[in-house]
C-alpha cells in the first residue's frame, strides 16, 4: 500500500502564535531542531505557507488549533515590512533555503546509512578494515582479488559513501550560510547571501 504524503511545517513558539521555520514531508526524518515543533497542514494550507516563502514572506499559525491539521484559516502571512524588516528578512531567507536544503540532507537518513554500515562491516569481516588513512591500498586489494561479487560490494559501498557526504557537504555549507545570515545587518546583504546560496546550489542540477 502506497504511504499518503502530506505537508508538515516546522515551527518555534512566539508566544501568541507558531512561526514557521521549514516546510517538509512527512516522509522525511530530523528536519527539526531541539527547540522546534512539527505541525501537520492541510493541502491548500501547505501551499500557502509554500508560496509564502517563495514570496521571501512570513508564516505564522494561530495556536488555538481546531483539527489534527492546521487550516487555511490558522495561516497568517505577514510582509516583512509589517515587523523587523531585518530579523525577518534573515528568517525568510533562513526558511526558503532551508526548505530546499532539508530534503536532500534527508537522503543519507534511513537505508543509506544502514546499507553504509552493513557494507562496510561486510568488507571488515572479509579482512577489509577501511579507513581514511588506507582507503586507496584496500579499494585497490578489493579489485585485484578478482572477486565479482567483493567488487560488487565495494562499489555499493563507495556509491553510499558519495551520498553521505555530498550530504554532509551541504550540511555544512548551509551551517556557514546560516552564520552569515545572522551577521548581514541590510536586507541587501541578505538577499545578496540568499541567491548566491541557491545559485551555487542549482549550479549542481
Amino acid at each position: 500500500m502506497k504511504p499518503i504524503v502530506f505537508d508538515l511545517a516546522v515551527v518555534t513558539d512566539r508566544g501568541s502564535y507558531y512561526q514557521v521555520e521549514n516546510l517538509m514531508k512527512n516522509t522525511l526524518v530530523g528536519g527539526a531542531e531541539k527547540d522546534e515543533k512539527v505541525l501537520r497542514l492541510s493541502y491548500m494550507s501547505g501551499k500557502i505557507i509554500s508560496d509564502a516563502i517563495v514570496d521571501n514572506k512570513i508564516a505564522r499559525i494561530n495556536k488555538t488549533l481546531t483539527a489534527n491539521e492546521v487550516q487555511p484559516w490558522e495561516i497568517a502571512v505577514v510582509d516583512l515590512a509589517e515587523t523587523d524588516p531585518i530579523q525577518d528578512a534573515r528568517n525568510a531567507a533562513l526558511v526558503k533555503v532551508r526548505m530546499i536544503v532539508t530534503p536532500e540532507i534527508a537522503k543519507i537518513a534511513g537505508l543509506t546509512l544502514y546499507g553504509f554500515m552493513v557494507l562496510n562491516n561486510d568488507l571488515a569481516n572479509a579482512g577489509y578494515f577501511i579507513t581514511n588513512d588506507n582507503r586507496e591500498e584496500k579499494y585497490l586489494e578489493i579489485l585485484e582479488t578478482g572477486d565479482e561479487k567483493l567488487v560488487a560490494k565495494l562499489e555499493d559501498y563507495l556509491n553510499y559513501k558519495d551520498e553521505i557526504e555530498n550530504a554532509s557537504h551541504l550540511e555544512r555549507k548551509f551551517s556557514k550560510f546560516t552564520s552569515a545570515i545572522r551577521s548581514a545587518s541590510t536586507i541587501e546583504e541578505i538577499q545578496k547571501l540568499q541567491t548566491a546560496f541557491l545559485d551555487e546550489y542549482y549550479s549542481h542540477y
